[in-house]
């Protein structure tokens, strides 16, 4: 039995698939494909009766109770060929693909995207996703409220998946899906008008340092004055591969400031950026930092530079988000400051300043071989260039 989309986004609150009356009561039961795979054959009393009005609910009963039996009685032998579940598992299986050959932060990105799509569309065949029935996804996702960025990742997915199927997996019945999305247009998220000052980030980094939190308030600094993601900073917990390292509850530690990318005087540092694995060298230290890392190198010069006193381990993603939320939100700071933006601050801070774009480039260590390739060996320069000028503000 196919299902309509409705059962897993919503779209049709009155699509009951498995509802059966007897007399003035309705019951739910089980397809007889699922009941060979194991699923109880007792029928399942929903509630109400015949003509009391109750008739959405009982749907929204018989929906969940559909959802639960595909989710709990799969198949051993995989998802049907043919079905969008199929895709997602040949992409995710296939070695040369994006997901296979990308960072391990895009590749959750990645997995919450295609679980999405895979919840509301992997029982269907390729070709029974049509123009009418995206538009259905696309109404029931509004109506959800999902936001403008959510939507335009979601649907970029789909292209990506439908392309794959069309390419390498010889779909042809996916040729006209593909010109359909490519002819949508989905609205893009509004962009920020704001970003976080100077004094704001410095704010924040006094308050840390009066709080205990010397190393988050280094790591703060850090980020805002080379312009850094997070990641690049603190490190993330990802799961343990066997490499070694530090590994903790089946996760490792990487990513982060280690001492070995500082010169034995602290003056100047180097890595290879996470996201886009473009390295950077030589890039000098500020005195400040320099003052700053003498005295966490006194406490431990070897493995992760920013460790948290409190727990004395590398901060975890959550663990840096929240301690900067609460020390933003105890100094009255508006919540439209976020510590993923002090980046962007750190960028518009250097581009009202002037700086030359392809240096503003190079200090964003946005590395693209098209475009950046030419420009690689003045990088480190350009850095120390920018961080000099901010510097003397």
């Amino acid at each position: 039995m196919q299902y309509k989309p409705a059962l897993f986004d919503g779209s049709d609150p009155g699509y009951a698939p498995g509802l059966n009356w007897s007399g003035r009561y309705a019951y739910w039961k089980p397809t007889r494909k699922y009941v060979d795979l194991g699923h109880p054959t007792a029928p399942i009393r929903l509630p109400g009766t015949k003509g009391d009005g109750r008739d959405a609910e009982r749907a929204a009963e018989a929906r969940r109770l559909t959802r639960a039996m595909i989710e709990n009685y799969q198949p051993d032998d995989g998802p049907t060929p043919g079905t969008w579940s199929w895709v997602i598992r040949r992409w995710k299986e296939d070695a040369y693909s994006r997901y296979n050959t990308c960072g391990a932060n895009t590749r959750a990105d990645y997995d919450y995207r295609t679980k999405k799509w895979d919840a509301i569309i992997g029982h269907m065949q390729i070709d029974a996703l049509t123009y009418d029935q995206i538009n259905i996804i696309r109404r029931a996702m509004d109506e959800k409220e999902y936001s403008d960025s959510l939507k335009q990742k979601l649907f970029g997915m789909l292209r990506h998946l439908a392309r794959y199927a069309l390419g390498p997996l010889q779909q042809k019945q996916t040729r006209d899906l593909v010109d359909v999305l490519g002819e949508m247009r989905f609205r893009s998220p509004s962009k920020k008008d704001s970003a976080p000052t100077r004094e704001q980030v410095r704010a924040v980094i006094d308050e840390a340092d009066a709080r205990g939190m010397f190393a988050f308030a280094t790591g703060i600094l850090f980020q805002w004055t080379y312009a850094l993601r997070a990641v690049d900073v603190r490190g993330q917990w990802l799961p343990a591969d066997g490499e070694g390292g530090i590994v903790r509850d089946g996760k490792r530690w990487q990513d982060g400031l280690t001492w070995d990318m500082f010169d034995k005087d602290l003056t100047e540092w180097g890595k290879v950026i996470s996201k886009t694995q473009t390295a950077v060298e030589g890039v000098r230290l500020t005195p400040e930092l320099r003052c700053r890392l003498r005295l966490l190198r006194n406490v431990c010069g070897t493995g992760p530079v920013i460790v948290s006193e409190r727990l004395d381990a590398p901060y975890t993603k959550h663990g840096w988000s929240r301690a900067f939320r609460r020390i933003r939100d105890d100094l009255g700071i508006p919540d439209t400051m976020k510590m993923m933006d002090t980046r962007a601050g750190a960028l518009t801070e250097a581009k009202n300043l002037g700086v030359d774009p392809f240096a503003l480039r190079d200090l964003g260590t946005h590395a693209h071989v098209s475009t950046t390739d030419g420009y690689a060996r003045g990088r480190s320069e350009n850095i120390n260039k920018v961080v000099e000028l901010r510097g003397r503000t």
